[in-house]
């Protein structure tokens, strides 16, 4: 496996492989391999240390006060889509082998999706994008193209999508190239989730980036808690769904598994 595979993996559009712990633990490993020899040959080019963001601060409790937007928002959402829905057949009938698979992938969607674009991509994109800038004009005059980019178009379109909540990042309160490295690994952590059509891949943008000031404020481990108790409600209002559907008798008229 190589840096075009493991970018291969974070933008696929294929659910089995995106479900796959296997594969992710590897693209993980390979990615801690990548950005450590870079801390460790150039430790300045990453402005944290290596573990810094697992440091943990406040309880299982602030953090879920401090996520009751966005899981408020879960809930609405999967809410309103079941109401106006209705699942096929064989849905309804494998109802409990689907919430199984949910809460796996709960888990695997949680744990690995944090410590890939929380952890890992967002220290690569800080190096990446020094590098460019570097590249293109830089290595002239102080800044280069990329911080043109990212300082005057980037970073104010993400620090506006962030409702404020990453302004002291996005808008300027540190170094730009830590604002670039949160729109790099969120903008890959969007396209990872095309799957999920329009709606999905917009709307994980912004959830990108609620679980980036979740690690800020209390630490990856809150961002990871709060990441599987969010798809967590979201399959278990689904497999609730099914199971009433199939109580009442209740389908789309359709036989086949549309997920």
């Amino acid at each position: 496996m190589n840096v075009r595979n493991t970018l291969r993996l974070l933008t696929s559009s294929d659910e089995k492989l995106q479900a796959n712990w296997g594969a992710w633990i590897a693209q993980a490993l390979i990615l801690m391999a990548i950005v450590g020899t870079v801390k460790w040959i150039f430790p300045s080019s990453i402005p944290y240390e290596f573990f810094q963001l697992w440091t943990t601060t406040g309880s299982v409790t602030d953090w879920m006060v401090a996520s009751w937007p966005i899981l408020a928002w879960a809930v609405g959402v999967t809410l309103l889509a079941s109401a106006i829905t209705r699942n096929s057949r064989i849905e309804n009938i494998h109802a409990e082998t689907f919430l199984e698979r949910g809460l796996w992938v709960s888990l695997r969607a949680g744990v690995m999706e944090e410590i890939v674009f929380r952890w890992l991509l967002f220290m690569w994109g800080i190096v990446m994008a020094q590098v460019v800038d570097f590249i293109f004009g830089g290595f002239i005059f102080s800044h280069g193209l990329v911080w043109v980019i990212y300082t005057y178009i980037m970073m104010p379109v993400a620090d506006f999508t962030s409702l404020g909540l990453l302004h002291n990042v996005l808008g300027g309160g540190t170094a730009w190239f830590i604002a670039a490295g949160v729109i790099i690994a969120n903008i890959k952590f969007r396209d990872g989730h095309k799957y999920l059509g329009l709606f999905g891949f917009i709307n994980s943008w912004f959830i990108g980036l609620y679980f980036f000031y979740l690690t800020f404020t209390f630490g990856l481990v809150a961002a990871i808690v709060v990441h599987v108790t969010y798809d967590v409600l979201i399959f278990v209002i689904r497999y609730l769904d099914r199971v009433i559907e199939r109580s009442r008798g209740v389908d789309n008229g359709k036989s086949g598994e549309n997920e």
